[in-house]
């Protein structure tokens, strides 16, 4: 049985970990491949230290988060707060799905409150067209079919509207912690200026996504409405053998 690949495709080190990484772990026990891609170098993510030096603080603090969920770190390195849909990132994201060549995509969603979440959100949904071009040359070679998309939740679910799905993650809720905890930097910043840290934000996210479940930690996911649509059942590939707690809710 060839194993499942899951994409995860984030604007800055710790955005997947705080809105799917739950998710992915469930995907990881159950022997799927899981990638996670940062799309830019998190450099504006300290008040402290130089942009380049928090640049490198974030990388090694990503590559530790992911390793705990035994994936693999896609590192594009675009400067922090400064991510467009341009020809070249494109081609960027064109070339990691062409690699990655995922059965599931997952990336944050286009009303999110960030502009640098946003411009993934228009990247990876533009690119996973392009990708089965091959009149598009890039290291890699075209794919053979569009994979499902599914937009992550934003931040306490702003902008999102209603979800049309709910994962429940109560029994992986522990490694999602402990991903976001290898953030250090972020934990700290955060902790400085708001008296609470990514940890506290992402249990009182889940456990508010979760209520709306009916379980106790839960992360919420809307289909990608574009060409071609995702629906609920796409998030778990047939055949692989992959099995999902997941929840829909009535509206």
């Amino acid at each position: 049985m060839t194993a499942v690949r899951i994409l995860a495709f984030g604007a800055h080190p710790d955005d997947v970990e705080l809105f799917c990484a739950g998710t992915l772990a469930h995907y990881a026990r159950q022997g799927a491949e899981v990638t996670v891609a940062v799309a830019t170098n998190g450099e504006l993510g300290s008040r402290t230290l130089s942009p380049a030096r928090t640049a490198a603080v974030r990388e090694e603090e990503a590559r530790r988060a992911v390793g705990v969920l035994g994936a693999e770190l896609v590192w594009l390195g675009e400067p922090d707060g400064f991510l467009f849909d341009t020809a070249d990132t494109r081609r960027q994201v064109v070339e990691v799905l062409r690699r990655v060549r995922p059965d599931v995509v997952l990336a944050h969603h286009p009303d999110d409150y960030h502009p640098d979440h946003r411009a993934v959100s228009r990247l990876v949904g533009a690119a996973r067209l392009l990708a089965r071009e091959p009149g598009l040359t890039t290291g890699s070679p075209a794919t053979d079919r569009v994979p499902p998309l599914f937009h992550m939740d934003t931040l306490l679910g702003t902008g999102a509207g209603t979800p049309d799905l709910w994962v429940d993650i109560t029994a992986t809720m522990a490694v999602k912690e402990a991903m976001l905890a290898e953030h250090t930097s972020q934990n700290s910043a955060r902790k400085a200026r708001k008296g609470a840290d990514f940890l506290d934000l992402t249990r009182q996210q889940a456990a508010r996504r979760g209520l709306e479940a009916g379980v106790r930690y839960a992360e919420a996911f809307t289909c990608a409405p574009s060409h071609p649509a995702a629906s609920v059942h796409d998030l778990v590939p047939e055949g692989g053998g992959i099995r999902l707690p997941v929840l829909t809710v009535p509206r």
